[in-house]
């Protein structure tokens, strides 16, 4: 099994870092936009073939890249591992449903627009259209990503947004993941490969 490539490499800190996100906000009701904009600069971007360009650089993924090494070699969120197997699950069934694929490409496009109008990428505006995004394509299919954390951030309607404005960041990365060559056959056995490859590209940022 061959080890994996840097955009592989970069694409799965993207999702770890999306996740490791949702986890902030569920819990705490806020989180570092240093580590959330590149994110949402990526789910509305065009990918050109460098997943580091599209999240605005290697250094930007530093926290995914921490986070994944931290989890794979020993796990200590039950809830990251449940929403990382969810977020794979769902872009591997979008993946397969080239219908429903090109009309959240349309909806994402238009997002873009949207924030070159409103002028960034974190405007509330944009953040409700990107969670109304991923109600519309991804909510209704299973599995259902069950989110936890405190109530009170929970039920805030603009916390919430971003939960899903996450997820959905999280199942693009995923999506960048599998096209350069990711797998789960290739995470699962070829663990230490990944963490190795993931803590070369963090030496050399």
């Amino acid at each position: 099994m061959s080890a994996p490539n840097r955009e592989e490499t970069l694409a799965l800190a993207a999702v770890f870092q999306a996740l490791s996100g949702v986890n902030a906000f569920a819990e705490n009701g806020q989180e570092d936009k240093r580590r959330t904009l590149p994110l949402l600069e990526g789910l509305v971007g065009e990918y050109t073939g460098s997943v580091a360009t599209l999240y605005g650089g290697e250094q930007a993924l530093d926290t995914g890249l921490r986070v994944l090494i931290e989890h794979l070699s020993q796990p200590t969120s039950m809830q990251l591992t449940r929403y990382l197997v969810a977020v794979m699950q769902l872009e591997r069934r979008l993946r397969r449903n080239r219908r429903r694929l090109n009309a959240l490409a349309d909806d994402l496009k238009q997002a873009r627009e949207r924030v070159t109008y409103f002028g960034q990428v974190n405007h509330d505006n944009v953040i409700y259209n990107l969670a109304d995004i991923y109600a519309r394509h991804i909510s209704a299919h299973r599995p259902k990503i069950l989110v936890q954390g405190q109530a009170q951030y929970l039920q805030d309607e603009r916390i919430a947004a971003h939960i899903r404005a996450l997820l959905l960041a999280a199942i693009r990365a995923a999506g960048l993941w599998q096209a350069n060559g990711g797998g789960r056959l290739g995470l699962v056995m070829g663990r230490r490969a990944v963490i190795n490859a993931a803590e070369i590209a963090r030496h050399e940022i």
